[in-house]
């Protein structure tokens, strides 16, 4: 096995190692001297890739596409052409001088198109009425921040409030506390939508979740349970739909509501009630 393989083997088991919530597989195939660099993303949802810089090798160029320092690998692609080399003399030996370290997020993190209009359901059942306990840019925990804490009791059904494709599910967790430090321990599942946007509903019940990564869920189907883990000053449902952005720096985006009979949608306001008529 040469240098190069060695490389890359390392580099990229010691990042699928530590990353082990990200089903994908950066691998490589050699035909004579030709080495291609492939990604396959076993999820049905896209990642973002993002590069350090170029490969820098000795003896060796790429060919085809130029590397993309920043890629997005849509969901269920298998065999994706990163990158592909040959030698500048076959009579020498080439290498890898660097593999360019990369960040991967869930989502597309460059997309910058929403539906701003799309109306979104009340996230539980037919004839409940919830408090809206915490607004957008709330004063507790809500600063800077476009989420809604929906007051209810531990068990509550969640339903969702739009469909979309589950993308994480964290339901290990029976700890809740007023202190920020809980944040950790707060359980949720994480929803993409056909726009790219991604909902979060958190302060699940432990064992709560009635879908697992990678479902297709329908709008109003029931997800999970309330509850009051992590950091909660009492049992809710927390719920946040943002943009992903490059380092984390994610927008949260206000969401229009239907409420009533459903004919009517606005966007809820801490301190008012909500009654769900449809």
């Amino acid at each position: 096995m040469n240098k190069l393989i060695v490389i890359l083997i390392l580099a990229f088991q010691s990042f699928l190692y530590a990353q082990t919530t990200l089903n994908f597989k950066i691998y490589y195939q050699k035909k004579e001297d030709t080495i291609t660099l492939l990604v396959d993303n076993q999820d049905p949802f896209p990642y973002s890739f993002e590069f350090d810089g170029q490969p820098i090798g000795e003896n060796m160029r790429s060919i085809g596409e130029h590397f993309a320092t920043n890629c997005v690998i849509e969901g269920n692609t298998f065999k994706k052409r990163l990158a592909q080399f040959v030698p500048l003399s076959i009579n020498k030996p080439f290498e890898f001088k660097k593999v360019p370290k990369f960040i991967i997020s869930k989502g597309n993190i460059w997309n910058t198109n929403y539906e701003e209009n799309y109306e979104y359901d009340l996230p539980y059942k037919s004839k409940e009425i919830f408090l809206v306990a915490q607004g957008y840019n709330g004063s507790l925990s809500h600063q800077n921040q476009n989420a809604l804490d929906f007051e209810m009791p531990v068990g509550t059904e969640v339903l969702a409030a739009r469909e979309g494709i589950v993308m994480e599910v964290k339901q290990d967790s029976n700890t809740g506390c007023t202190d920020k430090s809980c944040a950790k321990y707060g359980n949720y599942i994480k929803i993409i939508h056909r726009d790219g946007t991604i909902a979060d509903y958190y302060h699940l019940k432990m064992n709560g979740s009635k879908v697992n990564a990678g479902d297709t869920v329908q709008k109003g189907q029931t997800i999970a349970l309330s509850g009051n883990t992590g950091w909660s000053t009492g049992p809710h449902l927390h719920f946040m739909c943002y943009q992903p952005r490059p380092k984390g720096r994610n927008i949260s985006l206000k969401t229009l509501f239907r409420i009533n009979n459903g004919k009517e949608s606005k966007y809820l306001i801490q301190g008012n009630k909500y009654k769900k008529n449809y």
